[in-house]
């Protein structure tokens, strides 16, 4: 699933980059190599071989994340013999993507980072709750932003609220051992709205009252 790996794609590459202490070569191979993943349209993702970044102690902390993004999504027809690769400039990989509009396509190139994530998780969300939700928001109801971080959590999770058929639902999405988890549940105003169950339908069904849905995948 596209969307699913988007959405871990990235926390998880800060991960295994703070665990490294900033010397990816210190990050063993097999441990990225859990990053892989091919897109439904053909592309592919590099993050197995970040442990084979070079050229970057003269970066800033953003330029590094702009590249370990930028390797998320490539054509493998920029990469030639893949498996040979020794090692990448982290500079000349931003710079080559930086000036292509066309090569890098993670998602859609005119939106903002805040609109990038929102889509992301959207499309996240979806394949799990079961139809298309909208309008990502913090509890705050603000659209992520650098301010709020985008939503996302010192320890990765992902925390706030989407809609669907005019209903609120707060959620979290969250990495485990086993890979990410999404919990969701009515808001209380939303819940609140309902109208009250019978009585008798109430003891006719004991699972009615349920609030809690959660599903995760690898």
């Amino acid at each position: 699933m596209d969307a699913a790996y988007q959405a871990k794609f990235l926390p998880m590459a800060r991960l295994l980059w703070e665990a490294s202490q900033g010397n990816p070569s210190g990050i063993p191979l097999d441990y990225a190599e859990h990053l892989h993943h091919t897109y439904a349209d053909g592309s592919v993702s590099l993050a197995p071989i970040l442990p084979l970044m070079e050229d970057y102690s003269e970066l800033e902390d953003f330029e590094i994340e702009e590249a370990i993004e930028f390797l998320g999504k490539v054509n493998p027809e920029d990469w030639p013999n893949i498996d040979d690769i020794e090692g990448f400039s982290a500079e000349d990989l931003i710079k080559v993507y930086d000036e292509s509009s066309t090569v890098y396509e993670f998602v859609e190139d005119n939106l903002t980072a805040g609109e990038r994530t929102e889509r992301v998780l959207e499309q996240a969300i979806s394949s799990v709750f079961g139809a298309k939700v909208s309008k990502i928001r913090n509890q705050k109801g603000h659209e992520p932003n650098i301010v709020n971080k985008f939503l996302q959590e010192t320890d990765g999770t992902f925390r706030g609220t989407f809609e669907w058929e005019g209903h609120q639902f707060l959620f979290e999405l969250y990495p485990d051992e086993s890979g990410w988890v999404l919990t969701y549940r009515l808001a209380p105003k939303s819940l609140d709205a309902l109208p009250a169950i019978p009585q008798k339908d109430q003891n006719a069904n004991p699972s009615n009252g349920r609030r809690l849905r959660h599903r995760g995948w690898n």
